[in-house]
């Protein structure tokens, strides 16, 4: 039998809905073995594992890595370090970029920016370009998606003309692009920004411009234009929008700040914890949860947005704020309080993230991408922003303490994060696109 690279030994190992007792083993960059380690291969290194759980690397399927003319905000290599410190190994990055990213070329050059420095798997969607004929050569540019934003408009296609936005979104389905939408109806936000005028506080300002309303009009209308497309919705913060998404036949996102933290973190953080949409009423987020342990939230993703500090403690603070290095243990933390199961966690993170967007990553298979983390479910952890990896240290769950955390990042078969730090080197991520995932067999089979 071949001589494996690596060999994690002694974890418990989440595989095909359950756990095994043993190892699994990695040639090049990919698993050649999962099983009992009696049958196992020799391998050049061996990890000690005991103690932990082996899951999948998880899919943050909504990251804004910023870099370019946002360097200052986050760049490549800071955005991926947070990503394997909170055990994330693929990311998926927004296009509103500096420059945006709105056809092939762009994404072409973003992407060649992107992969020396980067430490996790990085995918890129686009923006509507503003020649719909261009989403054939986005879609050759491997684009994972396209992203519409209803409530700024970041295309030169009139998409506020409903006709506009439902031809777009046809074509792009036509081609096999998934279409994710951040979904507030700018006219609802516009009346009630009007009906604001001269707030003085800015966040009391932003939310009455940003009302449920807004979210719940926007899924509305979408399910009247498009409704039966595989749209994928992002970051649903209101339980009466969630319902329209899923009627509709559209995907649910959720980001753990509207599922795990609400409307009343404002009054210690303030302009800090300003996000879009807004942190929603405890009622609110109570009711999402609810929604999340009965399945009916396809994807949790971070929705991570950094912005300086001296802009958010700015007279006009943009909304965002980091959240790669706490989904998965605010996630992990559910599992520990037997409110979510493993089998779920993975779901929500893993498998659905790959499947929606047709990623071969998301599982532990042989022959698949050595994407692990190293989990200690039994871990209490305080977050502290001060230690975050990310440009950005301030976050809505400061203070707060979880049970569970990620130990160990592994990324296409390498070590990236070890016991609290970071030990890759940069251009151990790869760039990834949509692929037709097939899972055979290779190296030092099992």
């Amino acid at each position: 039998m071949e001589v494996a690279d690596l060999c994690v030994r002694g974890a418990r190992i989440f595989y095909r809905g359950r756990l095994l007792e043993g190892c699994i083993c990695v040639s090049g960059d990919r698993i050649c073995y999962i099983g009992r380690e009696a049958n196992a291969p020799k391998a050049h290194e061996v990890l000690d594992a005991r103690g932990l759980l082996a899951l999948p690397g998880p899919i943050d399927a909504h990251v804004h890595l910023r870099d370019e003319g946002l360097a200052y905000k986050e760049d490549f290599y800071t955005g991926t370090c947070a990503a394997v410190a909170g055990g994330v190994t693929t990311v998926l990055d927004m296009p509103n970029t500096v420059p945006p990213v709105d056809s092939a070329a762009r994404l072409a050059e973003r992407a060649k920016k992107a992969k020396k420095a980067i430490l996790a798997n990085v995918g890129f969607y686009s923006l509507l370009p503003p020649d719909l004929s261009e989403l054939q050569r986005i879609r050759e540019a491997g684009a994972v998606g396209i992203k519409i934003f209803m409530h700024k408009p970041r295309t030169r296609l009139e998409i506020s003309d409903e006709r506009v936005l439902a031809s777009a979104v046809r074509e792009a389905a036509r081609l096999g692009l998934r279409v994710a939408i951040h979904a507030e109806d700018p006219r609802v936000i516009e009346e009630a920004a009007r009906e604001s005028e001269g707030e003085s506080d800015p966040v009391t300002a932003f939310l009455r411009s940003h009302p449920p309303e807004a979210e719940v009009s926007a899924v509305r209308k979408l399910a009247a234009l498009l409704g039966g497309l595989e749209l994928y919705i992002c970051h649903v913060s209101v339980p009466e929008a969630l319902s329209l998404a899923r009627a509709a036949g559209f995907y649910v996102e959720a980001t753990p700040h509207h599922l795990f933290a609400c409307d009343e973190v404002y009054g210690r953080l303030g302009k800090l914890a300003l996000v879009d949409p807004p942190l929603r009423p405890r009622e609110m987020a109570r009711a999402l949860r609810q929604a999340l342990y009965a399945g009916q939230v396809d994807v949790v993703a971070s929705d991570h947005a950094t912005h300086a500090l001296e802009e958010k403690l700015g007279p006009d603070p943009p909304p965002g704020f980091p959240g790669l290095e706490t989904m998965l243990p605010l996630l992990l933390n559910e599992v520990s309080a037997g409110r979510l199961s493993l089998s779920e966690l993975v779901s929500l993170v893993c498998e659905r993230p790959a499947r929606i967007f047709g990623l071969d990553r998301g599982r532990l298979e042989v022959g698949w991408p050595a994407d692990i983390v190293l989990v200690d479910l039994r871990a209490e952890v305080k977050v502290r922003p001060s230690e975050f990896r990310s440009k950005a240290k301030y976050s809505p769950f400061q203070g707060m303490k979880l049970r569970g955390r990620p130990e160990i990042t592994i990324v296409n078969g390498r070590v990236v994060f070890s016991r609290g730090e970071v030990v890759g080197e940069p251009g151990t991520g790869a760039i990834i696109r949509p692929v037709r995932a097939s899972g055979g067999e290779g190296g030092c089979a099992s």
